[in-house]
Order: structure tokens, then sequence, then C-alpha cells
């Protein structure tokens, strides 16, 4: 017999175990999908779970399998991240001097913490409505001519617009993701976007709102003038003609994507620009599903 707060301690372990990555107590607490337990609740209750060898702890961190690998692993990403997150800071303040961006977010798993030699940046980002386009074009240009196209110093792939910042999905994915992510550069828009998705506390009550610094950048003349050039209607229509050219060209070379999976990965509308190829989501949620269903027959349990 287990406790609900045992069975959610090991559904929040279970999705951090695709990822192979263990979690320090505190950690837990913030991802669990209840707030009626304190701290001291969880470590007592992760004592009683290692008692039975359900749950095992190897120095401060806890997880599902005896593997000590995985804590080398994540302290090994963890110090790879402090280095990383650093130039991702740097890369920030940059992109915030391009025309009509208005804040800046880094999501993926450097928002976690943890980085590997091969891990993208990824970045979203909050644009002016009816420039969305616009900026992912300018950036998409810079990107191909002065980085050769490289994702590991950025990748940007979700754009949305400030009058349209609650996102659609409403999952333990994209909760995580919002609840980890790490603004940047504009408060403003990092406090309206988490207002408008304060659905994820449905998800995770106890997880605390990001409190960090952020860029303070003032508006550029560069900005400024082309921002003026294009407040016009041959802003309207390159910005619709960029959306055009983007969402052709992302049909044609994903078209082994169905409808609706193409619909959820390369969202393109006035408003929102979502860009992801691995289609990481659907992964992440089969693999869920699939991992809790082993671990309800192992332990004859519910915990779906």
């Amino acid at each position: 017999m287990l406790s609900l707060l045992s069975k959610n301690i090991i559904k929040t372990l279970a999705y951090y175990d695709i990822f192979s990555y263990p979690l320090k107590a505190e950690e837990i607490y913030h991802n669990l999908p209840v707030n009626h337990c304190s701290k001291a609740d969880i470590v007592s209750e992760l004592e009683q779970l290692c008692n039975k060898k359900l749950v095992y702890r190897i120095n401060d961190f806890y997880l599902l399998h005896n593997n000590p690998d995985f804590v080398s692993r994540r302290l090994k990403g963890n110090s790879l991240c402090e280095k990383k997150i650093k130039s991702a800071f740097r890369m920030s303040k940059f992109i915030s001097k391009f025309p009509y961006v208005c804040a800046i977010f880094l999501t993926g798993s450097i928002s976690k913490g943890y980085m590997e030699k091969d891990s993208d940046v990824d970045y979203l980002i909050v644009t002016e409505p009816g420039r969305l386009w616009v900026t992912r074009l300018f950036l998409t240009l810079f990107k191909k001519i002065f980085l050769l196209n490289s994702r590991k110093v950025f990748c940007i792939n979700y754009y949305i617009d400030y009058e349209h910042l609650e996102i659609e999905e409403k999952n333990i994915f994209t909760a995580t993701e919002i609840a980890t992510l790490v603004p940047t550069f504009g408060k403003k828009y990092y406090d309206q976007f988490y207002s408008k998705n304060i659905w994820i506390k449905d998800f995770f009550p106890n997880f605390p709102k990001r409190n960090n610094k952020f860029i303070d950048n003032k508006i550029s003349r560069f900005q400024k003038s082309i921002e003026f050039l294009l407040n016009n209607r041959f802003g309207d229509m390159l910005d619709d003609l960029a959306m055009k050219i983007f969402s052709k060209a992302t049909r044609k070379k994903f078209s082994c994507f169905d409808e609706k999976d193409f619909a959820l990965a390369f969202k393109a509308t006035k408003c929102e620009s979502k860009y992801h190829p691995k289609f990481f989501q659907k992964k992440v949620l089969i693999s869920l599903d699939e991992k809790l269903t082993q671990l309800q027959q192992k332990l004859n349990v519910t915990l779906m």
C-alpha cells in the first residue's frame, strides 16, 4: 500500500526519469502536483520509500534506479550549464537589440540547469503584435549569415506576440517548460506571460515564480530606425510575406508529418510561430505514459 503522497513522489520522479535526471528533495516538492504537504513531509516520505527500495538516494539526489551514473551525469551537466548560461545572457542582450523584440526567455534543458556538449540553447521570443514574422526573419537571417546557422549559440524555435501570451496546449510537458523557463529580458512581459499561464499551478502548485536579474537594455537607434521604417503598410506586407515563406518552406521540409502532428509541432499564425521538428512534447508524453504503466504493473498501484 502506498500513500497518495508516495504515489505523487513516484510520478514526479518518473517524469524526470525519462531524462535520466535525479532530483533533490526540494525539487521534488516544487514539481509535486499537490500542495497539501510540507518539505519536511517530502523528506519523511522519501525516507520510507527508500527503506522499501522503491526509491533510491545517492548523496542528495533521489531516483527510481540505483544508478550512480545518473548522479554523475547530472552534476556534470549542471556544471556545464553554469558556464553556458552566462553566454546565453550575453546573447539575450544582443537579441534584445533586434527590432520588435519585447522579451526573451530561455527554455529547454538550459532552463532546467542542465546542458550537454551538443545541447542547443533554446529561446522563446515575445514580439510586438503584427511583427512576429518580421522579427523571425531578421533573427533567422542573422543566424544563417553570421552564425552559419549554428543552433549551439541560439536556437529560437518559439515566437509569440504580447497580446497572445497564453499557451494553448495545457499538459505536464508545457507546464514544466513554462514553470522552469528563465526570463532574461523584458520583466513586464514575463510578469504578463506568467499571469496568463497561471494554469500551471494546476500541475505544480508549489513551483516558485522565477525571480532573477533581467537585462536592462535601452532601445537603440537601429531599433528605432527599423521600426520607424516598418510601422506602416509595407511592414504589414513584409510580415505577411515572411509568414508565407517560412510556412511553405516548413511544410515542404517536413511533409512526413501528418496534419495533426504538423499543426502542433509547427504552429504558424500571425501571433504565434512554433518550430519543433523533433516534436519533443509528443515523445515525452508518450514516454511518460509508458513509464507510469510499467510502474503500475510493477508496484500494483494506480498512478495515472
